[in-house]
């Protein structure tokens, strides 16, 4: 698997420092040149555009993965074709996140002239934060997972209908998902709870509000992992047997 991913990474990786370079001098640029408000909306934009273009990226990268036939000569596993495009994508939001925390410290440090001790977090918990987080990444995880499951689906037809048969599979397996999540368990937790974020003059306030695994959600998760782990069978299946080169 290291193999693949040091592939990917090298036939990505002029496309990554391109993108990081555009990232920094849109943010340098606006920081600089446009005022606070139209500043951190455009500097939000940019982050939020990084994250898309590496998601499509990491989406590409599995469809080279199980549709180049030179990909499959080298001896790996089945498991490798799948795991190899979600760790370059996880490494690569990693170094987004890392980026967005140095911009952070940097804005309010040297254009806020606030501290980190200004920084307001009295009203969120270590536990909430890594309750949050977790979830937001499970949430990307398993959507990740149905993705590749509908690729690997359409790639088991022709090209002419492959791509409309993977985009129905995608749709029916969302909705039939939502529909026996909401049929089964109760509690679940809404995306639109996450945090409250305040600039003021006296500092910078992070609120969170109650972000915990609510009653029902341990249930639903353990349900979602295990249909994570078979569609991550089938899409194994499919691309040593089905998938067409």
């Amino acid at each position: 698997m290291m193999t693949m991913l040091k592939y990917d990474f090298r036939r990505s990786w002029n496309t990554l420092l391109a993108g990081l370079v555009i990232l920094i001098l849109v943010q340098v640029g606006q920081t600089l040149f446009l005022s606070n408000v139209t500043g951190n909306v455009l500097g939000i934009m940019a982050y939020v555009g990084a994250g898309v273009a590496i998601y499509v990226r990491m989406i590409k990268t599995y469809t080279a993965n199980i549709r180049s036939y030179n990909r499959r000569l080298i001896p790996v596993t089945g498991l490798s074709h799948v795991l190899s495009p979600l760790i370059f994508g996880a490494l690569c939001c990693l170094g987004l996140l890392l980026i967005g925390f140095i911009h952070f410290y940097l804005y309010t440090t040297l254009k806020l002239g606030l501290s980190l001790s200004d920084i307001n977090m009295t009203y969120m918990s270590v536990g909430e934060v890594i309750s949050t987080l977790l979830f937001a990444g499970w949430i990307v995880l398993f959507m990740t997972v149905i993705i590749f499951f509908s690729i690997s689906v359409a790639g088991t037809f022709r090209w002419k209908t492959g791509p409309w048969i993977g985009i129905v599979t995608f749709l029916v397996m969302v909705n039939l998902l939502s529909w026996l999540e909401n049929a089964i368990f109760s509690g679940k937790f809404s995306p639109n709870d996450l945090f409250q974020f305040t600039e003021e003059s006296t500092g910078i306030s992070f609120t969170a509000n109650g972000v915990i695994w609510a009653e029902g959600r341990w249930g639903s998760t353990v349900f979602e992992i295990g249909l994570a782990a078979l569609l991550v069978w089938g899409m194994i299946y499919m691309n040593n047997k089905k998938v067409e080169v």
